[in-house]
């Protein structure tokens, strides 16, 4: 799994993302999780018996190595950068991305370096004023077929997280609609 979940974060860097207007085609499902303003650990540990992280990688990412679209919804200066898998039942689900400026981690009350294997949205949504803004879409094409993936920037505590997230090929955003 190592090789394609780096295959997989790289696919998520060079996503084009538009706006979920772009996006109203689609089906039902798809749609509604892809613009899920709520915990998508949530939704998501409703679809399983139990819900887990992988952590891929959790360290300082210079601001150098951080994309111009990144940089305009946080800052430019260092972040934290945080990589993960979340597995429904031991099977992949999606690949998360996860920047927060260390300025803000210095100044709040969260502190993504110390999340470990809890899912993000447990933590930040545990807090009554998490809001989402900055919501994007985008398809990305793997070798698995086309993907989606959901961009956004969470408000924690006054305080900005900037999450991208490759939903996988075995991910509950796929399931048939009933008829």
């Amino acid at each position: 799994m190592n090789d394609s979940v780096s295959d997989y974060l790289k696919a998520l860097s060079q996503a084009r993302w538009q706006s979920p207007e772009q996006f109203q085609s689609m089906s039902t499902n798809v749609l509604q999780w892809l613009t899920e303003q709520g915990s998508l650990s949530h939704r998501l540990n409703a679809e399983c018996d139990h819900l887990s992280v992988e952590v891929v990688s959790n360290t300082k990412s210079c601001a150098d190595r951080i994309t111009e679209e990144e940089i305009e919804r946080l800052a430019h200066e260092d972040c934290w950068l945080r990589e993960v898998v979340l597995l429904g039942d031991e099977q992949p689900w999606v690949i998360g991305r996860t920047l927060m400026s260390l300025s803000a981690m210095g100044q709040g009350d969260y502190d993504i370096s110390q999340q470990g294997d809890t899912p993000l949205g447990v933590t930040v949504f545990s807090n009554a004023d998490t809001k989402r803004d900055a919501l994007e879409i985008a398809q990305i094409t793997t070798s698995e077929g086309v993907l989606f993936a959901r961009r956004s920037r969470l408000w924690v505590a006054g305080h900005p997280i900037l999450v991208a997230e490759l939903f996988l090929p075995h991910s509950p955003v796929y399931k048939r609609e009933s008829a």
